[in-house]
């Protein structure tokens, strides 16, 4: 081929990967090694994985790619094919002989049929040893076609006391530009740091840019970020990532590869999450947001286990999101002149998802990365940040929120955490439900680190190592639904158990997931264990009569402080929202936030 692009490489499992199926598979009797597999004769190498496949009805629907072609490296006895999945039907449409010769493995190129006019679903390649030994270290998929628009990609990171993550993931991109001739000189690193602490080992030439922020939780790192890029005005996208984060590399490969090619030029390309403790496992590749909801967010492909065939090679529509996680959300820098909002964490991506990317959105095998269990980070003061931002959210996008839906919301997931003993959760809860209810102004003079620091001092409910005799005790799944409606509606009848003397309570530790709010569970006993279910972390909530009591009224009196004040609310975060996420805004918070 005269000219080519890459859209996608064929990546191959190494002896460190955590899970070698979301790569290739392999039969018969082969061998990973340093650089590639080793095939005997019958045996195979095939990308029919998570990772490998090309979605070509995915490729169709979102971009102007025609002329389709793969360049295997392999070499030996045996053959290279493509195989074309449409539906249940599979077939071979390109097959060809592997070159003999001794040395590395050199490539061979097969073509597929035009992808406008073909109606295959997706392709894998498969490498087969037939008479003798087959090495192979890997491939591309390419296309002759023109690249539709220039493209210039800077990603955008925000860290705070993250350095051995954001070290390796900034190193990791660095190699990739580097040696990567499509994306040399077309990718570049903006880190903001709000600890002022981290340095990288990299050389002065390398496309990396540190900015020291004050420390103004994601929020403020994003829109340090973005505003910095909007000064440069080099890049045309921009990728906003975590710092906690591992990411698969292969993602920057498949995400310029789709904006270079996108029929619209508002596409905007989301990282799935997938569990660190069991990489195989999507946590989400999406988000929908419900406002009449208990817990709006409410994930997609969440559980999927990434391993199975039948989810890899399946031609999926793409699924209309709400939005999504700024762990990996990469979009044109001029869809939207508005900054992130002054919400320090949780809720920021949200709001700007519904607002300006989440229609324009989508995802792609393959663009993903790992992340630890959220379970391990919800406490307290994140419920506190949750309580305040979702109702701005809720506020400042939808007409048709009402008091209702936030009184709703509020009264049934406050109960749900007295009930399970959850006092702190509810003591943050109303923290942050009072924070909104005070109005824009008060929000816009927040000191938000020295608020955080506060809301950090919470000991309680924070998940922690479990001591010996606690671990010991078996995790619970949760209840079957029914099960779990019938224990909330005793808890109810019962008024949270207090009705029941102690000494007909169970005793010994009721077992909860991490994650729940164990209403049945609570009501008939004393103390309860949240667990993890796979790392003996948790915490023991105690019953407590006194706080109990206090508590429910507070909750009832902050419904009816929603009734009161929600119309008056809405009117002024509206009218304030454009100086909430204004430039000159952020300028003074991150002037204040450096001298602290």
């Amino acid at each position: 081929m005269s000219t080519s692009q890459l859209l996608q490489r064929l990546v191959l499992p190494t002896p460190t990967t955590p899970e070698p199926l979301l790569y290739a598979r392999t039969s018969g009797e082969a061998k990973v090694v340093p650089g590639g597999v080793v095939l005997q004769a019958g045996a195979s190498l095939s990308f029919d994985t998570s990772f490998g496949v090309f979605h070509v009805g995915r490729w169709r629907r979102l971009t102007t790619i025609d002329a389709l072609y793969v360049s295997v490296r392999a070499s030996g006895l045996g053959v290279a094919e493509v195989v074309a999945v449409t539906g249940s039907t599979e077939e071979v449409i390109a097959t060809a002989d592997l070159p003999r010769g001794e040395g590395s493995p050199t490539a061979v190129e097969l073509c597929v049929p035009s992808v406008r006019s073909s109606s295959h679903g997706t392709y894998f390649v498969r490498v087969r040893a037939t008479t003798g030994e087959v090495c192979a270290t890997g491939g591309e998929w390419l296309s002759s076609d023109p690249i539709a628009r220039d493209v210039r990609l800077s990603l955008s990171i925000t860290t705070f006391n993250r350095q051995d993550y954001v070290r390796k993931t900034v190193h990791a991109v660095l190699d990739l530009e580097s040696n990567i001739s499509s994306l040399t000189g077309k990718v570049r690193v903006l880190v903001v740091d709000n600890a002022r602490n981290v340095t990288f080992d990299v050389a002065p030439s390398a496309p990396l840019t540190v900015v020291e922020n004050g420390n103004l939780g994601g929020a403020g790192g994003f829109a340090r970020g973005l505003m910095e890029l909007r000064k440069a005005g080099w890049a045309t996208h921009v990728l906003f990532m975590d710092d906690d984060i591992t990411l698969e590399p292969e993602a920057l490969v498949r995400t310029m590869a789709l904006f270079r090619n996108a029929k619209d030029p508002k596409l905007c390309v989301h990282g799935a999450m997938l569990s660190e403790e069991r990489p195989w496992l999507q946590f989400e590749a999406g988000s929908e947001y419900s406002f009449r909801s208990i817990y709006p967010l409410q994930a997609l492909g969440r559980e999927d286990d990434l391993r199975h065939r039948e989810v890899a090679i399946a031609d999926a529509p793409e699924i209309p999101f709400d939005y999504t996680a700024w762990w990996y959300t990469a979009f044109p820098i001029d869809i939207t002149r508005d900054n992130p909002l002054p919400v320090f964490v949780r809720g920021d991506d949200v709001a700007f998802g519904l607002m300006h990317t989440g229609e324009h959105s989508v995802c792609l095998n393959g663009v993903i990365v790992w992340h630890a269990d959220f379970g391990l980070k919800n406490n307290p003061s994140s419920l506190y940040y949750e309580s305040r931002n979702l109702a701005l959210v809720d506020t400042l996008v939808f007409d048709r929120h009402h008091w209702w839906n936030l009184a709703y919301r509020f009264a049934s997931f406050g109960f749900r955490n007295l009930f399970s003993m959850r006092y702190a959760s509810t003591e943050y809860m109303l923290k942050g439900l009072r924070a909104f209810l005070a109005g824009p102004e008060p929000w816009m003079a927040i000191d938000h680190a020295a608020l955080h620091d506060e809301l950090r001092q919470c000991a309680e409910e924070k998940p922690a190592p479990l001591s010996p005799e606690l671990a010991a005790i078996a995790p619970r799944m949760p209840r079957h639904k029914l099960l779990r409606a019938w224990g909330f509606l005793f808890a109810l009848l019962t008024v949270g158990g207090y009705l029941i003397p102690r000494p007909l309570r169970l005793r010994g530790h009721g077992v909860a997931p991490i994650d729940a709010r164990a209403v049945g569970v609570a009501t008939l006993r004393n103390t309860v264990l949240y667990r993890h279910d796979r790392i003996a972390d948790g915490y023991v909530v105690e019953r407590d009569a006194k706080r109990f009591f206090a508590l429910l009224g507070e909750v009832a009196r902050s419904i009816g402080a929603i009734a009161i004040n929600y119309g008056k609310l809405k009117r002024a975060y509206r009218a304030a929202y454009p100086d909430m996420v204004s430039d000159a805004a952020w300028e003074a918070r991150f002037s204040a936030a450096l001298k602290r």
